[in-house]
């Protein structure tokens, strides 16, 4: 009896080194895939911030170039400003 005992006792105590084991392994691959994801965040919020401002530049260069074309055509720009006027005015009153 004391032998099944024994036999029983050293089984439960390798399950549970098993189990104790398993566990930390689960916890370091947790706490690597954290600091990943982590850097993944920080190098992805880098790429943003870096396109953001390629757009921005570019925004500003079109609103640049737009507003140098109204300053030589400025005629041009208050009859195509009206005539754009005048086709929302006909949508919004159509629409009624």
């Amino acid at each position: 009896m004391r032998t099944q005992r024994n036999g029983v006792t050293e089984v439960t105590e390798e399950a549970q080194g098993a189990v104790i084991e398993a566990a930390q392994t689960v916890k370091d691959t947790a706490a690597d895939l954290g600091a990943k994801a982590q850097q993944y965040a920080v190098e992805a919020g880098r790429q943003v911030g870096a396109a953001a401002q390629t757009v921005y530049g570019s925004g500003n260069e079109v609103a640049d170039l737009v507003e140098g074309m109204m300053r030589k055509n400025v005629w041009a720009s208050v009859l195509i400003a009206g005539a754009v006027g005048y086709g929302v005015a006909c949508l919004v009153k159509n629409s009624r």
